[in-house]
């Protein structure tokens, strides 16, 4: 039987990892939020022109920046002290430092103007943090939103490639995706209600690419729509 005392030190206890766990996810996903930023930049800028094109590289140069120095803070603070959820992990602080260096590099690549490069490895730090979660048991709607965004992207791709018959075994793997989003638990932030709000008309949309893919019809329509609601839905899980 424990006495008050030591109750009083295992409640403290716990409620240190609780803090310290939020904190860290929060500030993860702060990084994230100047990720995503840069990312979006990157991609528009080779196709803006004149004041829009500067704008945008002034963003992206901001953004990748915040990330960067987001993330530094990251590794200085949790490297040797991991969060609980993350304790026990023998690459844990390789991991952390593999996005960083994947921040840097993309911050090098908006400096000499490569944008592809600069897009890449942005993505490629974005896979890292994934890994991160999964390795650790930790499940994130972010992390199951990327998935999930990342199959509609080669949905779109496979659409407007070549041989677009080749999409509709992909529109399985999407439903799984969606279904992996729901049975996530929704961000603990200030868009928390927005998400859950918005899941409905996620699922609606997935099912309107199910739908025509069962019916044979063009899946253009209803995958286009689908990826307008994930950018929308993923930004809120950010």
């Amino acid at each position: 039987m424990k006495t008050p005392l030591a109750a009083l030190a295992v409640t403290l206890i716990a409620a240190t990892v609780t803090a310290n766990d939020l904190g860290f996810d929060a500030r993860v996903s702060t990084a994230r939020r100047h990720m995503r930023a840069a990312c979006q930049a990157v991609q528009q800028i080779p196709k803006a022109a004149g004041a829009d094109a500067a704008k945008l590289e002034q963003t992206a140069a901001r953004e990748v920046a915040a990330a960067v120095d987001e993330w530094t803070a990251l590794v200085n603070a949790f490297s040797t002290t991991p969060p609980a959820g993350y304790a026990g992990d023998p690459g844990w602080a390789q991991r952390l430092e593999d996005v960083r260096l994947d921040l840097v590099r993309m911050q090098r690549e908006v400096a000499d103007q490569q944008w592809r490069p600069a897009f890449l490895a942005c993505a490629h730090a974005c896979t890292w943090i994934t890994m991160m979660h999964e390795a650790n048991g930790v499940t994130l709607a972010v992390d199951a939103m990327a998935t999930l965004r990342r199959k509609v992207g080669f949905l779109k791709g496979l659409l407007a490639s070549a041989a677009p018959e080749r999409a509709r075994p992909l529109v399985r793997e999407v439903m799984a995706a969606r279904d992996a989003v729901l049975l996530a638990p929704p961000p603990g932030k200030a868009t928390r209600d927005a998400y859950v709000a918005a899941l409905p008309e996620l699922s609606s949309a997935v099912d309107a690419v199910a739908a025509a893919a069962r019916t044979g019809a063009d899946l253009k329509p209803s995958a286009t729509a689908l990826a307008a609601v994930v950018e929308r839905v993923y930004e809120l899980s950010l």
